[in-house]
């Protein structure tokens, strides 16, 4: 028996390693081969105490009777009042934790586009490991903990915000960690056990996930939606408050002292702004930003909650027409209605009456065939699910089950009353409710892990679409590797490479004492809405980028010439100008 269990538990591990090497490579392909846009550029200036158009370098920029600099006075040593300043008007003082970490990440490691897009990578493959323990412990179940990671591993949004130098796959982490944490308490409590140490851990971890991203806090709402519904023992309605205030403290000191101060005045003016860009008439960002009408809210949405399930991602898109829906949905009904009537009177035809059905149906769609199929599959698994809930007699297994659920919708419930309340639908995207994607993984494994043998040859049929499906997401992620995924790269056009470290390196190559290197001033005012960005006369970002690069002790001498918008002109000496590169607009500034 020994001997068995060791085979299993090495077989495990192996399935493991695969799913992680998967996970590894599609995470690591192409991962500098698109230059890091406009967020990540904020990133990596911030991580190093410098805020965007450059207020904590007053010895480079905006200093009356001084209109040069050099890469050494660039890389002056900052102070904290210099990283609070840069967090606080280059990221409305959002991430410190990130920041934090990934400046000592920085200093090891470099600042090219792929060393601080592996620190994401890293966050992420470390997310997949902590799902697997996760769902071990809490469902006691080692293949759903496996399939769990499979999915994880290959989901096109946790696929794609792996690939950014922002702050969301160390946030994912660590707020799964945090409920991790969590159920141990209730665990610990239920059985009257000491949970000292794990009342520590929490508070400390609600302060990270707090300073990692300020939505987190829906994470911790469901948390006490959890202890409202089901917890009854005194110990954590008292010690998981208190927990929270260690959180709550360091929250409240960044926002009264650090770099968050402004942070609220600075998010109600963002939300003016895009209230007024979307009541705007004519509106110039239709579709991107729009009233917080039932319609606009409920077509922005209805995308973002379904593609929280993998088995739904795109389906919505690709199901066109009335009358294929309507089919479709009578089919899935019906199917529905023939599963339940098989496990009333374990009849096999009523198995293949599902099958025979859907493959009558195939032929009758005329657009999307294989999209509709996976909608009757969808349903087929959802019922299994809900079979297997009703089954369940222990009170925590169906608790946990309702508590998954609580995760997987809070966060982009909170979403949906925010854009509501602020009347305008631009903070409804997915990465702001991506905390959600463990638990729907959960639930998506629950439904596959139902599809056992006893129900043959519905089994079979179920698993053959699945993999159809799995198709469609491959296709997906090679749209995301390929950075051309408007969904999850925000772009239908691939960008090329970084191109600010190219003209760094070139300019390293041909300055020669006594020239001056001169940087475009880009001006773009999106937001007409927006008059603190039109009080801006120069733009000293590409100065910025560029300097990223430079040789830290270099005495190149440096200006922005705000006549020039697009193109870095080395001046010689002679008074010669030459063009070290043409951004275009926007062809290379992303």
């Amino acid at each position: 028996m020994t001997n068995v269990f060791q085979a299993f538990f090495r077989l495990q591990n192996l399935i493991l390693i695969c799913i992680l090497t998967l996970a590894f490579f599609l995470r690591i392909n192409q991962l500098d081969e698109h230059g890091i846009f406009f967020d990540e550029k904020a990133t990596l200036l911030v991580s190093q105490g410098m805020a965007m158009e450059g207020s904590t370098q007053k010895n480079c920029f905006n200093t009356p009777n001084k209109s040069t600099f050099t890469p050494q006075e660039f890389w002056q040593e900052k102070s904290l009042q210099d990283y609070f300043e840069a967090n606080r008007r280059s990221d409305i003082g959002n991430s410190p934790a990130y920041y934090l970490v990934l400046h000592f990440w920085t200093k090891a490691f470099g600042l090219s586009d792929y060393a601080i897009r592996f620190f994401s990578v890293l966050w992420s493959i470390a997310t997949i490991i902590l799902l697997f323990f996760f769902v071990k412990e809490h469902f006691k179940n080692n293949n759903l903990a496996l399939i769990c990671a499979g999915l994880m591993a290959i989901e096109p949004f946790f696929i794609a915000v792996s690939q950014q130098a922002r702050n969301y796959s160390m946030s994912f982490f660590f707020t799964l960690l945090a409920t991790h944490i969590f159920l141990k308490i209730i665990k610990r409590e239920e059985k009257e056990r000491s949970a000292a140490g794990l009342y520590w851990t929490y508070g400390f971890l609600s302060a990270v996930c707090l300073l990692s991203h300020f939505l987190t806090a829906t994470v911790f709402m469901a948390h006490g939606l959890y202890v409202l519904l089901f917890v009854r023992k005194l110990r954590p309605w008292i010690f998981l408050p208190l927990s929270l205030c260690i959180g709550g403290a360091f929250f409240g000191y960044w926002i009264t002292f650090g770099g968050g101060d402004y942070t609220f005045k600075t998010l109600a003016y963002q939300a003016k702004v895009y209230y007024q860009e979307a009541h705007s008439v004519p509106n110039p960002h239709a579709g991107y930003i729009d009233p917080a009408t039932p319609k606009n809210v409920l077509k922005k949405a209805t995308p973002i909650f379904l593609d929280l399930f993998i088995l739904a991602n795109g389906l919505i898109n690709k199901m066109i027409g009335f009358r294929n829906l309507a089919l479709a949905i009578l089919v899935a009904l019906l199917s529905v209605f023939s599963l339940n009537r098989y496990f009333k009177n374990q009849q096999t035809i009523w198995l293949w009456g599902i099958i025979a059905l859907n493959a009558i149906a195939f032929f009758v769609y005329s657009t999307g065939k294989f999209q509709f199929l996976a909608f009757v599959n969808l349903s087929l698994l959802f019922y299994l699910l809900l079979h297997s809930f009703k089954a369940k007699k222990e009170v925590f297994e169906q608790r946990l089950l309702v508590f998954m659920a609580i995760l997987a919708f809070l966060p982009s419930i909170f979403l949906v009353i925010m854009t509501f309340k602020n009347g305008h639908t631009f903070g409804l995207t997915q990465r702001y409710s991506g905390f959600s994607f463990p638990y729907s993984i959960i639930f998506v494994g629950l439904a596959i892990s139902q599809v056992k043998w006893e129900i043959k040859p519905l089994n079979f049929f179920i698993f053959a679409v699945l993999f159809a499906h799995l198709v469609y997401v491959g296709q997906t992620i090679q749209e995301v590797l390929n950075d051309v995924s408007v969904k999850y790269n925000y772009r239908s056009e691939a960008r090329s490479k970084n191109p600010y470290p190219a003209i760094a390196q070139k300019l390293t190559k041909y300055y020669q004492t006594g020239d001056t290197i001169l940087y475009p001033s880009y001006i773009e005012s999106f937001y007409a809405a927006d008059t603190l960005g039109k009080v801006e006369k120069q733009s000293n970002l590409d100065a910025q980028y560029v300097n990223l690069y430079l040789p830290k002790d270099a005495q190149f001498i440096q200006k922005v010439n705000i006549t020039e918008r697009n193109k870095v002109f080395l001046k010689k000496k002679d008074g010669r100008l030459l063009e070290i590169f043409d951004l275009k607009e926007k062809k290379y500034r992303y």
